[in-house]
């Protein structure tokens, strides 16, 4: 009897060995990191877990922090709305910080919204003296960067010091604003431009330089440097005016100077007799081409900010960025001959982006093509 019960004993125990090596290990599930930040990196790598699944669902309480030149510039609100209607559509938060055109005051709300705990940073640099320090900041504390519309300089690399670059194709635009003047008939040419030194303002000059390098029958008469507002317009082209009365056309490095120097032909009765082209597509713009007044602008590219915290947000859930980290966008070309297809497409209440279908997050294979069009 003793044999018998000591046999069934270890047929039970068997039993139970078996099944505890056979049942499957329990799985846990979590998602993506809320930092994609790798130390010692001022451009983190993205967090492999999102990455390696698809399906998993966006990290959830993710800021991004957004610090910008000013508010005082049409241009800046409107980069700001767009960046709040991504935030908006994807489910992050936004930090914005507006620096006043000030760099030390920008490097302080940057340093201000690190403390925050701040999960990204998109970054509209009042200029390149600040971007050094402020990616070290970025990097003591592993929050990824992606700077926009102002380059840093060639010493610090895309993809390597920080996530990615983009903005406008500078130079492509002024040339465009160049050649709509030229095209319009425009001989005796005034160039507005921008803040001296500044990556946005050189480039565009240099493509007004290509402009007139292709047309030597057109004469530059005066190039100036003005700043970006309407007062420093105003008074570049009274005294551009004043110093050259046969000008007929005005190339300006933004609409705030074209509009300014549109609103001084007007006052003096010569607007039906120039051409001032500028750029950024602002609607008091929009709404002066519409009146036969300004001529051109180049724009659309205040959706560049959108664009980098929708790049950023992929990053941050852990989709690496697949194009090159230097991301150039071709700009939509408005003047007062094609009008109806922009107000067609990107017309004043028009929302021509679904913000989601840029998204890696939430579209898995989304072409990260920021290029706008008017097609």
């Amino acid at each position: 009897m003793k044999k018998i019960i000591s046999m069934v004993l270890v047929c039970i125990l068997a039993c139970m060995l078996f099944a505890g090596c056979s049942a499957p290990a329990t799985q846990s599930s979590a998602a993506p990191s809320e930092s994609a930040a790798t130390q010692g990196s001022a451009a983190p790598e993205a967090s492999q877990s999102a990455g390696a699944d698809e399906s998993a669902a966006p990290a959830a309480d993710i800021t991004i922090g957004y610090s910008f030149p000013t508010k005082n510039n049409e241009f800046w609100g409107n980069a700001l709305a767009y960046v709040n209607q991504a935030a908006d559509e994807l489910g992050f938060k936004v930090n914005a910080v507006d620096a006043n055109n000030e760099q030390e005051k920008q490097v302080n709300d940057v340093n201000n919204l690190l403390s925050s705990g701040i999960n990204g940073l998109v970054l509209g640099p009042q200029d390149a003296s600040v971007v050094p320090g402020i990616l070290d900041a970025c990097k003591a504390k592993n929050v990824p960067v992606i700077i926009i519309d102002r380059w840093p300089g060639d010493e610090l690399k895309a993809g390597e010091d920080y996530v990615a670059f983009i903005g406008p194709n500078d130079e492509q635009a002024g040339y465009d604003i160049a050649m709509s003047l030229i095209d319009g008939g425009a001989k005796k040419i005034v160039g507005i431009g921008g803040y001296q030194g500044t990556s946005v303002a050189e480039g565009r000059k240099a493509g007004l330089d290509k402009a007139l390098k292709e047309h030597p029958e057109v004469e530059l008469l005066q190039f100036v440097y003005a700043g970006e507002n309407m007062d420093d317009g105003d008074e570049a082209i009274r005294n551009l005016l004043q110093a050259h009365p046969d000008l007929d056309g005005v190339w300006c490095y933004n609409d705030s100077l074209a509009l300014a120097s549109v609103n001084v032909l007007k006052e003096q009765g010569t607007i039906d007799k120039v051409k001032v082209g500028g750029m950024d597509l602002l609607q008091p713009a929009i709404d002066s081409m519409k009146a036969n007044e300004l001529w051109f602008s180049t724009g659309g590219h205040y959706m560049q900010a959108a664009d980098a915290a929708v790049i950023l947000y992929d990053y941050i859930n852990g989709h690496k960025l697949t194009t090159d980290p230097v991301i150039k966008i071709n700009l939509l070309a408005v003047s007062q001959e094609n009008m109806d297809k922009y107000e067609a497409k990107y017309g004043e209440g028009k929302t021509p982006i679904v913000w989601k279908d840029l998204s890696m997050t939430y579209t898995p294979d989304a072409q990260q093509n920021f290029d706008l069009s008017l097609d």
